[in-house]
């Protein structure tokens, strides 16, 4: 596999609050000097990583600088340190979402017998927290459609980050913003991609595989495969 290819705690206080970006509970290894991430991108806005841990392996203690949304790319079972406290577990489906606020120097770990990944965005700026948010025990991703309908999309937004994730009937296509994007495949995806005065170009992905696609102008995906195709977008 091309790795270039891939390439809410609990309420704290009853009033809103600001997470300042560069905001960490204590100094630690950042995120993208740890062994197990990779830093595919970086710009004034975000930093997005690929985190990707071999069966039964651990990264070292690190932590992020600044609030960030995660997906874990297919099935799967972690397990989460936090520094000073319990270690937590979760048995992951393909696609799943969660926004960290404050982040926390932690230990993760694949409790599994297949690679874990996760694809990581880091926003470099504030972001306002909202009470109403579900815990982080809980998929972001508002219930999806499966296969009771051929194409969908749903979608939620943190800050200045929307993610979108969306199937594909063959054929038809969906259009989202012209900001920069990660595009990550939880299918084998075939899409198309339109670009204003340009030819359109191939994507094509493995299941687990992301992308950068570069902004500009917005991103049209056609899906030019001859099954349905499933992927996450986030807009940076």
């Amino acid at each position: 596999m091309n790795v270039r290819s891939i390439g809410l705690f609990g309420l704290l206080a009853i009033t809103p609050c600001i997470v300042p970006p560069g905001a960490r509970a204590a100094e630690c290894l950042d995120a993208a000097d740890e062994s197990h991430h990779q830093l595919l991108y970086q710009n004034s806005d975000a930093r997005v990583l690929l985190l990707e841990l071999p069966r039964i392996a651990s990264t070292q203690p690190h932590c992020h600088a600044h609030p960030y949304l995660y997906i874990v790319t297919g099935e799967s079972r972690s397990s989460t340190t936090p520094e000073g406290k319990a270690t937590f577990s979760h048995d992951w489906n393909a696609g799943e979402a969660r926004f960290i606020y404050s982040p926390e120097t932690q230990v993760i770990r694949n409790e599994s017998m297949v690679p874990f990944r996760e694809v990581i965005v880091e926003t470099l700026h504030s972001v306002q927290y909202n009470p109403l948010d579900p815990s982080n025990d809980r998929d972001l991703f508002p219930g999806d459609l499966g296969s009771a309908k051929a194409t969908w999309t749903v979608s939620f937004t943190r800050g200045q980050l929307t993610a979108y994730k969306t199937q594909l009937a063959p054929g038809d296509n969906a259009t989202f913003g012209s900001s920069n994007h990660v595009l990550i495949a939880i299918t084998d995806v075939k899409l198309q991609r339109s670009k204003e005065k340009a030819d359109p170009d191939e994507i094509e992905l493995d299941a687990q595989e992301a992308r950068i696609v570069a902004g500009g102008s917005p991103l049209k995906l056609t899906n030019a495969g001859t099954h349905s195709a499933t992927f996450i977008v986030i807009e940076f």
